[in-house]
């Protein structure tokens, strides 16, 4: 039987000591399905990012990523999007900038003790594996399906992976409680560097950042180009452009 999560609360996930007094006024913001069509993905991972930054996070150890929170950064990007300036007009249609971020949110990486009966038969895709502790485990979130590494079992890595999204951080934890798991890790970055979109919220306001990088990006971009915008009181205005 699946567990059954709680969702706990509603966060902001507090990254930033702004001390302006308008609030953010989600309310105000209409989402549209262009902005849930092509930032979802965005807004989930600048989400986590929020989370993975933040240990004291309200959410830090809550497997369920909170929709209610993606939708407030959807709405964020789109009250960007609403606005009118020369900025906003680069930003999203002339560069059309996306987040830089890779963290997994259905699979996690296990490095094994490859001579243990149920994790010979997990490396074949046999689930239930036969330990009780690692089923129950596997049941809870979904995971259905497994690749092993390249060389395994000399190389004692294998991948496992579910069809739905979890926050990974307490999910990690629990498989690494289990004794035939040496090592879990689930993905929480990318190779290299390129155009990013950037996140700062408090209870008053938000401020989100859009950047392009060039020069050698595949080891770290040389160059960065940044649009900041702010978001309070339902409306996005331009603040500044920088380089570095």
């Amino acid at each position: 039987m699946k567990k059954i999560f709680y969702i706990i609360g509603l966060t902001f996930g507090i990254l930033s000591c702004d001390t302006n007094d308008d609030l953010i006024d989600y309310d105000k913001i209409e989402l549209k399905s262009y902005i849930i069509d092509n930032y979802y993905n965005d807004a989930k991972q600048l989400y986590f990012n929020e989370i993975i930054q933040n240990r004291n996070h309200n959410n830090f150890n809550n497997p369920i990523l909170d929709n209610r929170e993606i939708n407030k950064i959807l709405k964020i990007i789109q009250a960007v999007y609403d606005s009118d300036s020369t900025e906003r007009d680069i930003v999203f249609d002339f560069y059309q900038i996306h987040g830089y971020y890779c963290y997994s949110f259905n699979s996690i990486s296990l490095k094994v003790e490859t001579n243990k009966p149920e994790i010979e038969n997990l490396s074949k895709g046999i689930i239930p594996t036969g330990k009780a502790k690692l089923d129950n485990l596997l049941t809870s979130y979904d995971f259905d399906s497994v690749r092993t590494s390249y060389s395994y079992p000399d190389f004692p890595w294998l991948t496992i992976y579910t069809k739905d999204e979890y926050n990974m951080i307490p999910i990690e934890r629990e498989f690494e409680a289990i004794e035939s798991v040496l090592i879990a890790e689930f993905s929480k970055g990318c190779v290299g560097d390129g155009n990013n979109i950037s996140l700062t919220r408090s209870n008053s306001s938000a401020t989100i950042t859009f950047s392009i990088g060039s020069g050698d990006c595949p080891a770290g971009c040389i160059y960065h180009k940044y649009w900041e915008f702010k978001v309070s009181n339902g409306y996005a205005k331009f603040v500044r452009t920088y380089e570095d």
